[in-house]
């Protein structure tokens, strides 16, 4: 239902691509949000859900998490076009967001979002974000269209 929502408030939105994990649920809701359109789907394994146990090992996994989030920025903002969707999972879109706004891994709880939360950043030419709206929802509890 949530991605059905997703798919009805972006309609009036154009896509240049569409880049999506490739684990179930985030895939499907890609699938759902972009049944009917043109651009091909893209999934990216880097933007696979991440597995944040308690320290194993001596690995700190956030500090993982954020430089796959680096690397993944780096391959969207490499990609041919200026509209991007991206269809992902709260852990790495925890990541993806504080690494655009320039925030480390301490910050890791700061920023919260629910699920078929809309996020629109805006990039410089040089890459640097500029973070429009974080965790829009009205499109899942009504019949909001979104208009960018």
């Amino acid at each position: 239902m949530q991605a059905e929502r997703c798919k009805m408030a972006f309609a009036d939105m154009h896509f240049d691509q569409c880049f999506a994990s490739p684990i179930s649920r985030a895939k499907m809701t890609a699938e759902i949000i972009r049944q009917g359109k043109e651009e091909p789907l893209i999934f990216l394994d880097s933007l696979k859900d991440a597995h944040l146990y308690f320290l194993e090992d001596g690995v700190y996994p956030l500090e993982k998490l954020w430089g796959r989030a680096h690397e993944v920025w780096k391959e969207i903002l490499l990609t041919p076009g200026e509209h991007f969707l991206v269809v992902t999972h709260k852990s790495i879109l925890r990541a993806l967001i504080c690494t655009a706004l320039g925030l480390g891994p301490e910050r890791f709880r700061s920023v919260d979002i629910n699920n078929g939360g809309l996020c629109v950043f805006k990039f410089n030419k040089e890459g640097e974000a500029m973070l429009h709206s974080l965790n829009m929802t009205a499109h899942i509890y009504t019949d909001h269209i979104y208009h960018y």
